[in-house]
């Protein structure tokens, strides 16, 4: 299962990555967002590349389904690790993962951040899969739909970060 989004924000492509790569702004992001616990594990960052790790537990965003529930946790241990490269264009591209603790699927994705000094665009794809059998779909749709509301909260906190 597979989910995209188009983010827009006006500001320009330096103050977006910027809240993408700040401590600061990754911690503050992660305490509006709710989540516990969150701590950054590793950040590297050069003039072409960066490698962020960041773990945190979360809550679902979306009601978990019947068959799922006996499964599922308040709150998740989930580490997210990024990895952005600078592109000959100038803009940014991302290959990313989610390990969710105790739960047997793949969540990974891409990002594409492109801009300007006025504006930026990030393009995110998000490719969730779980082989357990007879629930694997119900669960990669639950995640799939769940991190859906999770990146598009995310992306509403980083434009106010931007602002």
């Amino acid at each position: 299962m597979e989910v995209q989004f188009t983010h827009e924000f006006e500001a320009g492509l330096a103050s977006v990555l910027e809240a993408f790569f700040d401590q600061e702004h990754i911690l503050r992001k992660n305490r509006e967002l709710g989540y516990d616990a969150a701590k950054i594990t590793r950040l590297e960052r050069s003039a072409d590349r960066v490698i962020l790790v960041v773990q945190r537990r979360m809550q679902p965003s979306v009601p978990v389904p019947g068959a799922l529930r006996p499964f599922q946790q308040e709150w998740n241990a989930v580490e997210q690790e990024e990895t952005w490269e600078r592109q000959p264009d100038n803009s940014w591209r991302c290959d990313f993962r989610l390990r969710v603790e105790g739960v047997p699927a793949r969540l990974a994705g891409k990002m594409h951040l492109t801009g300007d000094a006025n504006c930026a665009t990030n393009r995110v794809s998000l490719a969730v899969r779980c082989d357990v059998p007879l629930l694997g779909r119900k669960v990669a749709r639950f995640l799939a739909e769940d991190s859906g509301h999770k990146i598009n909260r995310e992306y509403q906190v980083i434009r106010s970060l931007v602002a």
